[in-house]
């Protein structure tokens, strides 16, 4: 009988012990997927520079939105909205825009966030000196 080869994807590392050589396929297989990626977006960006361009203001307005970075993602995202209609992009500028509303509410979320922390932190000031009158 010979030996099956097995590459072991359903698993965690943690739950398996694996020798070397398996390790080392396992590793040179997630380097060809990364390699492979990397390809696909390259052609991706010769093909449709606009496209790739698109992907990347928004990967930068959601990389804000996951900073808690709100009204710097507005504006990059107002700018492109602007820019896409000049350029006659009205799928993409409509596609921003539904986008801007979400990013405008959580903004407005955080302001109220702050306003009631802020209220509270005062109320407690406030409070400690009236009681003990």
């Amino acid at each position: 009988m010979s030996k099956k080869k097995w590459i072991y994807d359903d698993f965690e590392d943690d739950d398996l012990v694996l020798d070397k050589k398996t390790k080392r396929r396992l590793e040179r297989a997630a380097r060809e997927r990364e390699a492979q990626q990397q390809r696909e977006e390259e052609k991706t960006a010769r093909e449709n520079p606009e496209e790739a361009a698109q992907n990347d203001l928004m990967s930068q307005i959601a990389l804000l939105c996951q900073e808690c970075r709100w009204r710097e993602a507005l504006l990059l995202g107002r700018r492109t909205v602007r820019e896409a209609t000049e350029a006659g992009h009205a799928d993409m500028a409509a596609g921003l825009s539904a986008a801007l509303e979400k990013i405008e509410k959580s903004m407005r979320r955080q302001m109220v966030a702050g306003l009631v922390e802020m209220s509270q932190e005062m109320l407690k000031k406030e409070f400690f000196p009236d009681v003990c009158e």
